[in-house]
């Protein structure tokens, strides 16, 4: 399937106040796309077997559809990552022709990075990335994607320990829930070296409200700490560079 052919792929999606549009990938400002709205409604019926719901994303500052739990996660990791400046879930219709197959597909999250380039993600557990179907209607989006040097991801699941963390790390995210003197209090006791715990009692703030200071922080990379290991009181903490 050649350039031409793939730029010719139809692209529609709808705009931020609500009226549809249709293109080609080769014409389409994915700017816009991602500022604008789901091009198909979240279904919900008794005795589905996944779990949509509505997310509430820092990033956009509104709620983001999800269609199941793992969608969810790869929302979260998106809301978390400093790089990523604009999130949109089902954000367009892809559709074309594949060597003699029609395809239309909609991708599951679109995001916008600091970089100014963006990343197209599909969101399927592992089990079943391998199944014909799927394997072919992803690697026709990939191609599509890569006709445009958009950046093409299929994600399957995050390191379950990261995962754990980052959820833990969320309960701060919510900067309207969070004294800001104490997290300066909590900003003016970080010394080098010092664990989570001891940050928490550095301070003559109660605990309980300086550990949410603390993941206020860490959330907003102000802090870090090694994820690939268990938080907890233990975990080392250093200084970050803020998002």
């Amino acid at each position: 399937m050649g350039q031409r052919q793939l730029d010719r792929t139809q692209c529609l999606y709808v705009s931020s106040d609500g009226e549809e549009r249709s293109t080609t990938v080769g014409e389409v400002r994915l700017s816009s796309v991602v500022q604008g709205l789901p091009v198909r409604p979240i279904r919900s019926f008794a005795g589905q077997k996944h779990y949509p719901g509505l997310f509430w994303s820092v990033t956009t500052r509104t709620h983001l559809n999800y269609e199941s739990l793992l969608e969810r996660d790869r929302l979260l990791m998106a809301d978390f990552d400093p790089e990523v400046i604009g999130i949109a879930t089902q954000p367009l219709w892809l559709l074309g022709d594949d060597d003699g197959a029609a395809r239309r597909h909609v991708p599951d999250l679109l995001l916008s990075r600091n970089d100014g380039s963006f990343v197209v993600v599909d969101v399927k557990p592992a089990d079943l990335v391998a199944h014909p179907k799927v394997e072919a209607v992803f690697g026709w989006t990939s191609r599509v994607c890569a006709s445009q040097s958009w950046r093409y991801e299929v994600w399957t699941g995050a390191d379950p320990i990261v995962l754990a963390n980052v959820r833990q790390i969320s309960a701060g995210r919510r900067s309207e829930f969070v004294d800001e003197t104490t997290v300066a209090a909590v900003r003016s006791a970080i010394r080098p070296g010092l664990t989570f715990g001891q940050l928490e009692s550095a301070t003559k703030i109660p605990r309980w409200a300086a550990r949410r200071a603390v993941l206020q922080l860490l959330w907003h990379h102000e802090l870090r700490t090694d994820l690939t290991l268990p938080l907890s009181s233990n975990s080392i903490v250093e200084v970050g560079v803020p998002s």
